[in-house]
């Protein structure tokens, strides 16, 4: 399979319509947040230098330069969710024969899972960032451009519940109960916080259309 990164549209979304498990949804979510931080970028875009938004200039040449780190990193999200998954299936696949060899596997599986969870958790992580952008976009950017900001902030939330979802689905398998609890513990602080700010960003811009 070819980078997803270097597959147009059209073959990515094949890919993921196969029987192969991998991409699946994590690499879906980094990949919502990659649109959304494109989308927060265009905004700030079509503020900078306009009439009637010149003291917010500054403000958004700054936001913008944040969106675009975002995406850079949710694109490497994207490819590194299914190298992660990918990972995982390797560790499973080793050998069980002996005793050495099954302690072997347990390890690598366990280390496999634990580094899977962690892709979706930066997702999750630049998801809320750029969430608080989208607020930023929406209040002050070109209002001819706010129903851009809204869909900008749901495909924020998409990341972040997208991410929160594999997270989750990980950390059933993982025996490590400080490492579960620490992740779930992170998880269950930033999802509600999340939400709450998409749920406002969205009413404030149905007001202003």
């Amino acid at each position: 399979m070819a980078d997803l990164s270097e597959m147009n549209i059209k073959q990515f979304v094949e890919e993921l319509a196969s029987p192969s498990p991998a991409p699946g949804g994590g690499a879906v979510a980094a990949l919502s947040g990659a649109l959304g931080a494109g989308l927060v970028s265009m905004v700030a875009n079509l503020t900078i230098g306009k009439k009637g938004y010149e003291e917010y200039s500054e403000e958004m040449e700054r936001i913008c330069s944040e969106a675009e780190t975002l995406r850079n990193d949710f694109l490497n999200l994207f490819e590194e969710d299914t190298e992660a998954f990918n990972e995982v299936i390797e560790a499973f696949r080793l050998p069980k024969g002996t005793e050495d060899e099954k302690k072997i596997r347990k390890e690598a599986i366990q280390h496999s899972l634990q580094k899977a969870t962690l892709v979706p958790f930066r997702t999750i992580e630049n998801g809320y960032k750029l969430l608080k952008l989208t607020e930023i976009v929406a209040r002050i950017g070109n209002k001819n451009s706010v129903s851009d900001a809204g869909v900008a902030a749901v495909m924020a939330l998409s990341a972040v519940k997208g991410g929160a979802l594999n997270v989750w689905i990980n950390l059933v398998s993982i025996k490590d109960k400080q490492f579960v609890k620490d992740y779930s513990t992170k998880v269950e602080d930033i999802l509600p916080k999340a939400e709450k700010l998409a749920e406002s960003v969205l009413l404030d811009i149905k007001k202003n259309i």
